[in-house]
């Protein structure tokens, strides 16, 4: 039995040999492993909702310039950082040679879009012109003339001008090719993304820019889609229509919040919510009258009921991120019952009808305010209603273009939103919006002693003095009640969750750059 068990083993080894060999004579025909799949890379395409668009692409004009470098398509010299300090960008180094003269240099490399180099030349052409059509610009930097060199350039001022490297930050003067031509619809820049589509009021188109000198992008594409009605941009986010959304009403915000798809990004701002009054009106020579309109606004209220958390109460002009804010000022708070005292002690009488009296005149105007900002009409109807509460009645009138309403000077009150200080120096915000006669000093407030103050900072190179000087002329405005400063709204951008290192800065240009991807 053993010898046939001895036997059958034999056989079936023989029988294993012979498959073996067989299967290695056909080795050629057998079924390959399985190998694990290859990764399918993402789309590197971004869609952002837009709630402003540019009215054409030339970063020199008017505020277009804003647009070019939100967009990743523009660069200036130098740039804010996220704690709003100058530091290069196209500018390697910068010193100041005298008084009036300041020597910027240019990096290594760095190139327009269409591949040629940068030169000291090509910068004072971008600059010369920028000042020539712009006269933000041209306030801005007060230039006499500019020197090129190859790598960079020489300008001289007319007036000492300490915040010239700051300014240097303004969009309005984005450096670009001026050989290139069609600045209104493609202009050739610097940026890590160049232009390819402009459909104005619509939809703008940028891709990557295959010779930018930094970082490559990872975005392939981005399309912003003009969509200016705040609901509908909500809707779209949510559709998937767009992968990022700025400007959503804050009553939407707990939407994207309560939702593990999106991510809700918020950053304060160096933006400002004012009521501007017109001093023209007699209502408002009386400083009693606007300091008792002033405590009768609960901004505290406004930042958490309307806001919803999305903004800090008002103080003075600038918001308190900025290091010459204002949180040492002396502001006014919510006292209404002391805001009625001091209009009684003005000579004003409460009417059987609820509202303040004095003689014939009745302590009644209009508040003007616009859609471009959801929040801002229903801020309004909140101030008419504390407003109403102390005995003033207050009339709400929406403006399409609240720009040329308030240009007319012809209004009563208006609230109106301004980025105070975009290039992270107070000077320009306080000169042009409070100085006697100035631009955007709509109402026509005056303080010689805030005039002297503000031209202060035409000579203090120091920084730490440049904000003491700021301060001093914001407590100078507050103490007049020249205007009531609401809130410090917050940057909010809302993203879904394939979206990856998209951020807000206290700026409101600084959006889209290289290191924006998609996963």
């Amino acid at each position: 039995m053993y010898k046939d068990i001895k036997k059958i083993i034999v056989l079936v080894l023989c029988i294993f040999f012979v498959i073996g060999l067989l299967t290695g004579c056909g080795s050629k025909s057998e079924e390959p492993k399985s190998q694990p799949e290859a990764e399918v890379p993402v789309k590197q395409e971004l869609v952002v909702g837009e709630q402003w668009f540019p009215s054409t692409m030339d970063p020199a004009e008017g505020w277009n310039g804003w647009y070019t470098i939100k967009y990743g398509l523009g660069e200036t010299l130098v740039k804010a950082n996220d704690k709003m300090e100058i530091v290069p960008w196209i500018a390697d180094s910068w010193k100041q040679l005298d008084e009036l003269t300041w020597e910027i240099k240019i990096k290594d490399g760095v190139t327009f879009s269409t591949g040629e180099k940068l030169t000291g030349e090509a910068v004072k052409a971008s600059i010369d012109r920028a000042i020539e059509i712009n006269a933000t610009a041209a306030g801005l930097l007060d230039i006499d003339h500019i020197e090129a060199a190859d790598n960079g350039i020489i300008i001289k001022t007319n007036d000492p001008n300490p915040a010239l490297i700051a300014n240097l930050a303004s969009p309005s003067v984005t450096i670009l090719d001026v050989n290139a031509g069609n600045f209104e619809e493609m202009p050739v820049l610097t940026g890590p993304f160049r232009l390819v589509k402009f459909d104005k009021d619509a939809e703008l188109v940028v891709e990557k820019n295959e010779n930018y000198w930094g970082k490559e992008p990872y975005l392939e594409k981005v399309t912003f889609k003009h969509i200016p009605d705040a609901n509908t941009r909500v809707m779209a986010l949510q559709a998937g229509e767009v992968n990022a959304a700025l400007g959503l009403p804050a009553a939407s915000l707990d939407i994207f919040m309560n939702s593990s798809d999106f991510e809700v990004l918020s950053r304060s701002t160096a933006r400002t919510h004012m009521i501007i009054f017109n001093l023209k009106n007699p209502l408002f020579n009386d400083p009693a009258v606007r300091k008792a309109i002033s405590m009768a606004v609960d901004r505290e209220s406004i930042v958490d009921s309307i806001m919803m958390g999305m903004g800090v109460p008002g103080v003075g002009p600038f918001p308190l991120v900025m290091p010459f804010g204002g949180e040492q000022l002396k502001g006014y708070g919510y006292e209404p019952e002391k805001a009625k005292d001091m209009l009684e002690e003005a000579g004003w009488t409460l009417g059987s009808d609820g509202v303040f009296k004095k003689g014939s005149e009745t302590l009644e105007f209009t508040l003007a305010t616009y859609r471009g900002r959801p929040e801002l009409p229903i801020i309004a109807e909140v101030v008419q209603a504390q407003l109403k509460d102390i005995g003033v009645k207050v009339n709400i009138e929406v403006i399409e273009n609240i720009s040329s309403y308030l240009g007319e000077k012809a209004f009563d009150t208006s609230i109106y939103s301004m980025n105070t200080a975009t290039t992270g120096d107070p000077q320009y915000f306080l000169e042009i919006v409070f100085k006697t006669g100035a631009s955007s000093n709509f109402g026509g407030y005056s303080n010689p002693a805030l005039d002297a103050k503000i031209d202060e900072l035409k000579t203090a190179y120091n920084m730490q003095d440049r904000y003491r000087i700021a301060k001093e002329a914001q407590q100078i405005i507050l103490d007049d009640a020249g205007f009531i400063f609401l809130v410090y709204p917050m940057n909010v951008l809302v993203v879904d969750s394939s979206v990856k290192n998209m951020s807000t800065h206290p700026s409101d240009f600084y959006l889209l750059n290289e290191s924006v991807r998609m996963e």
